[in-house]
């Protein structure tokens, strides 16, 4: 019980901090990262700016993008390595690999299942997609190595036979 209350929520904590950190290292290898996260803030800035100069009032539309920004975030950095933490422990799965993977896989996923991406990503969208997995791998690897390798607890003795 305790590895419920103390060990796995730190764990979770630390893997989403290093997934930050990973998403900062991607911006920084991939102008097209880099690009989607400091372009998209400054344009947002921009636009609310606008708005303000130009006697609307940039509240709702400010309201809607920072939503939309904290449901991806929560898409990409939250949801992906609870889900497969809860599932690990619940299926007891110890594998790293098994971890890391269903971690990035749903990190890719989850934010083009919220866009309801219908068509074919485009290079620059692919690139952003390969490294979403990338930092979901690496959130789920850094979970992986606080607690998911002792995932469900301790597995029982293996019977052994009489002799």
């Amino acid at each position: 019980m305790l590895r419920w209350l103390l060990l796995i929520p730190f764990a979770l904590l630390v893997a989403m901090g290093a997934g930050l950190f990973a998403l900062l290292i991607a911006s920084v290898v991939s102008p097209d990262i880099a690009l989607l996260i400091g372009g998209g803030f400054e344009r947002l800035v921009w636009a609310l700016l606008d708005q303000a100069g130009s006697g609307f009032d940039p509240g709702p539309t400010a309201e809607a993008a920072f939503t939309l920004l904290g449901r991806l975030g929560f898409a990409i950095m939250v949801a992906p390595v609870v889900i497969v933490a809860v599932a690990s422990e619940l299926f007891r799965l110890r594998s790293g690999l098994i971890q890391s993977g269903l971690t990035g896989l749903l990190a890719a996923l989850l934010p083009l299942a919220m866009l309801r991406l219908a068509r074919t990503p485009s290079p620059a969208e692919l690139q952003i997609i390969a490294a979403l997995f990338l930092v979901g791998a690496a959130t789920g690897f850094v979970y992986w190595l606080i607690a998911g390798r002792g995932a469900g607890g301790e597995r029982a003795a293996p019977a052994t036979l009489p002799r």
